[in-house]
C-alpha cells in the first residue's frame, strides 16, 4: 500500500529525473520537486521507515546543492542527483523507477510525432525502428542523409522526419515528460477545441456527396487525426498511458467526451502536492 501511494505522490518527482537522466533539466524542475519529498519524507518518518528516510534525506541535500543560484545544472550536480536517486530506486522500485517509464512513454511519442508527417506510414515506421532509429535522441540527431540511406527512405520524407523531431525539441521544454503538468495540460485543453471544431467540420462534411463535400471531408479526417496523434504526445508525456489506450478505442465524439471530463476532473485531483 505505501508503495503504491509512495508512486501516486512522487509522479512530478519521476517525471523531472526521467528528463534529467535521458536529457536535460532546468534548476527550477528540481527543486519544484521538494515539497513532495518532504511529504514523502514525513511519511516514511512516521512508518519509521529509516532507510527510505536517510535517503530522501541525502537526496533533498543533492538537490539544494544542484539548484543553488545556477543556472543550469551542472554535469557533477547531475551525477550526484543520478546516484542518489538510485538509492530511491534500489528502496521502492514502484515508485522510482525510470528506465521502464520511459520504455512506456517513448514509443507513444515517437510514433506519434512520425504519424503528423505527411508521407509516413506503417511501413515507415517499421523501417526506422527496424535500424535502431526508434529513440527520441536518435532521431533528434540523425540527419536527412543517414535517413535516407539507412532506413531507406525518400528524400523529402527523410527530410521531414529530421525537421519533425528538431521542431519538437526546440518547441518542448521537456522530450519525455511534462515537469509542469499544468501547463500541459492547457495545452491539451487547447488541443481539444481544436479537435472538436475539426470533428464539427468533419461531420457536417460527411451529410453531403458532392465532390466539394467529400475534399472536405478528406481534410478534416486528416487535421482531425494530426491533432489527435498531438493530443497522445501530450498524454504519453503526462504519464497517462491508461487514459490513451482507452481513448483509442473509441469514435472521436466520444474521445472528445472522455478527454473533457479527464481534463475537469484533473484540475483539482493535480493541485494536490507531488500528484502528476
Amino acid at each position: 500500500m505505501f508503495e503504491e501511494v509512495a508512486a501516486i505522490h512522487v509522479a512530478q518527482v519521476r517525471d523531472v529525473m526521467l528528463e534529467l537522466r535521458y536529457g536535460d533539466a532546468q534548476p527550477g524542475w528540481i527543486e519544484s520537486t521538494q515539497p513532495a519529498l518532504r511529504s514523502l519524507r514525513a511519511m516514511a518518518g512516521q512508518m519509521e521507515l529509516t532507510d527510505l528516510c536517510q535517503a530522501l534525506d541525502e537526496f533533498c541535500v543533492s538537490v539544494e546543492a544542484a539548484v543553488s543560484g545556477r543556472a543550469r545544472i551542472g554535469d557533477d550536480g547531475k551525477a550526484e542527483l543520478l546516484r542518489r536517486y538510485q538509492q530511491l530506486i534500489e528502496l521502492i522500485p514502484k515508485a522510482f523507477e525510470l528506465d521502464a517509464e520511459r520504455d512506456r512513454r517513448e514509443p507513444i511519442i515517437v510514433e506519434s510525432l512520425l504519424y503528423q508527417i505527411d508521407g509516413v506510414e506503417k511501413r515507415t515506421i517499421e523501417k526506422l525502428f527496424a535500424v535502431g532509429l526508434h529513440r527520441l535522441d536518435a532521431l533528434m540527431q540523425a540527419t536527412a542523409d543517414e535517413i535516407e540511406v539507412v532506413a531507406g527512405l525518400r528524400r523529402d520524407v527523410a527530410a521531414a522526419i529530421v525537421e519533425q523531431f528538431r521542431t519538437y525539441r526546440a518547441g518542448a521544454s521537456a522530450a519525455l515528460s511534462a515537469p509542469d503538468p499544468a501547463a500541459e495540460r492547457r495545452q491539451l485543453g487547447e488541443l481539444l477545441i481544436m479537435l472538436s471544431v475539426q470533428n464539427d467540420e468533419y461531420n457536417h462534411a460527411a451529410t453531403s456527396w458532392s465532390d466539394d463535400a467529400r475534399a472536405r471531408k478528406q481534410e478534416a479526417r486528416k487535421q482531425r487525426e494530426q491533432t489527435f496523434q498531438r493530443i497522445k504526445v501530450a498524454l504519453a508525456r503526462l504519464g497517462e498511458r491508461e487514459q490513451l489506450a482507452r481513448l483509442e478505442k473509441l469514435p472521436f465524439d466520444e474521445r472528445i467526451a472522455m478527454l473533457d471530463r479527464y481534463l475537469s476532473a484533473a484540475v483539482p485531483a493535480r493541485s494536490q502536492p507531488g500528484k502528476s
